[in-house]
């Protein structure tokens, strides 16, 4: 029991909270292994679209790795983001590993749908070999998994003429909102959502694999009307969680009350 209280020493949330966010994590890192099914089940189809399927398994380990990282350095926040901790807007080592495990994690899945095309490798090297200078200099950070996230998505939509990989993109636009609103209200049950929206992308490409393989595709419409209502809720929500008030820290609770 002494060991478990240390653990939860180490987390500034609590309650509802603590359950939130952490349960979060776990989805985020096992949410990669979604991809490994939809290669296992549809691997001939693959072997005929794609040029080299089986670096989507190495994908998904470089991804759930990259969790695991972000795990490791959100425990060293103690669970608790501010815009001065390092699972934020800072820099730390974990932190990095977490981006560049998700850049060739991207660079694989880009080499797996087209490495035969000389500039698909090239591109995808450059980003990963780019991204420790980028994140350490300061100068245009995140640039290199930018690029290579957005090659992969087109890519992805060569291969498999489905429309829904596209939603990769509104789970990125859904990070950074509730990102912002979390730094802003410090309201800590937004960790979870940002958790949970930057982890979903990825049933994305594995929707367009299955639906590749069964030879049907989401309408146009289908992701406009997705993405339309996505934007209208995420406008009508704004001052609303805007208004949220910080999640108090334990110590903070105890002071209340002895006070």
């Amino acid at each position: 029991m002494d060991a478990l209280r240390q653990v939860f020493d180490q987390i500034d949330i609590r309650g509802g909270v603590a359950v939130w966010v952490l349960s979060a994590h776990l989805y985020a890192v096992l949410t990669p292994l979604v991809l490994c099914v939809a290669v296992y089940l549809n691997h001939d189809y693959l072997a005929q679209i794609t040029d080299y399927p089986g670096l989507l398994y190495l994908a998904v380990g470089f991804m759930s790795a990259g969790g695991a990282f972000e795990v490791s350095q959100n425990n060293i926040d103690r669970w608790y983001l501010t815009p001065e901790t390092a699972s934020a807007n800072g820099t730390s080592f974990c932190d990095f590993l977490f981006y560049w495990f998700g850049t060739l994690g991207q660079a694989s899945i880009a080499i797996a749908l087209a490495g035969s095309s000389w500039w698909v490798v090239a591109i995808a090297i450059a980003t990963a070999v780019a991204f420790p200078f980028t994140y350490f200099s300061g100068v245009a950070t995140f640039a290199p998994l930018s690029i290579i996230g957005l090659l992969g998505v087109f890519l992805a939509y060569l291969a498999f003429g489905d429309p829904i990989i596209f939603l990769q993109l509104l789970m990125t636009a859904a990070t950074m909102y509730f990102f912002t609103v979390l730094l802003r209200t410090g309201n800590q049950n937004l960790h979870g959502f940002t958790t949970t929206a930057s982890a979903s992308g990825i049933w994305f490409l594995a929707l367009a694999i299955t639906n590749g393989a069964a030879g049907t595709q989401t309408s146009w419409i289908t992701v406009a009307v997705i993405v339309a209502i996505s934007i209208i809720g995420g406008f009508l929500l704004w001052p609303v969680l805007m208004r949220l008030q910080p999640t108090p820290r334990p110590f903070q609770e105890a002071a209340t009350i002895n006070g």
